[in-house]
């Protein structure tokens, strides 16, 4: 069995809502009859799509599989800041602005996307008005992701508040709605979770053993459980 401080936890796929689907298969859609030239991959876990800092050149459909969006510092200090999952668009906004890629991008399972260089999309953006608009909604639903993000990483004063967050928004349903299943399977280190909240490996290590000891939660080694969700939203 795996060390405490290298349990990985595995968020549940609520996968994507309707809207995000239509949007989705409507810029697929506009890509496939445009014959734009795009490259179909498989990616195994693990694998860096893009990194921070490099040319913006293009963007990838994620249609299978997960991965990690992530940001660091000059010093090296890494911040996750959300997983992507099947009907994402991965570097659109750093393509639009014409820069270079703002985030990393790193397969959390293997993958499988679609490449389109970036003077493909703005053509097709010229020509057609559909793909335009579901370009459009792409980028607004994911400047809210964001902004949804960077309020949970900085309104929570504490390193154990900004956990009980991330544990609960884990074992919510697709809907956004409380589940009774409480249970949430392992995928991420604890150093990726600490990357998620902006703490170190050592603080969430100490956390879930505490959450853990008072009974909010139990470990398993390969689940965690949520054992009491009121007494981890009055941490929050």
């Amino acid at each position: 069995m795996p060390s405490a401080s290298h349990v990985e936890i595995e968020i549940p796929s609520r996968g994507q809502t309707e809207d995000v689907r239509a949007d989705f298969q409507s810029l697929l859609r506009e890509i496939h009859s445009a014959n734009i030239s795009n490259l179909n991959s498989l990616h195994p876990r693990g694998r860096v799509l893009f990194t921070e800092g490099e040319p913006a050149r293009g963007v990838y459909l994620l249609r299978s599989g997960r991965a990690i969006v992530s940001i660091s510092s000059s010093e090296g200090k890494v911040v996750i800041l959300r997983t992507a999952e099947p009907g994402d668009v991965l570097g659109l906004s750093s393509v639009l602005s014409h820069s270079s890629y703002d985030t990393t991008i790193k397969t959390l399972a293997p993958c499988r996307t679609e490449f389109v260089r970036r003077a493909e999309l703005l053509k097709l953006m010229q020509h057609s008005l559909a793909g335009t608009q579901a370009v459009l909604k792409i980028l607004s639903r994911e400047l809210t992701q964001v902004t949804d993000r960077t309020r949970s990483l900085l309104l929570p004063q504490t390193a154990s508040a900004r956990l009980a967050k991330l544990l609960l928004d884990w074992s919510k349903e697709r809907d956004g709605k409380s589940s009774p299943a409480t249970r949430i399977d392992k995928v991420f280190t604890h150093e990726e979770i600490a990357q998620m909240i902006c703490s170190s490996r050592e603080t969430v290590t100490r956390l879930l053993a505490a959450l853990s000891r008072n009974n909010l939660i139990q470990v398993t080694a390969d689940s965690v459980f949520i054992c009491d969700r009121a007494a981890l939203e009055n941490i929050t």
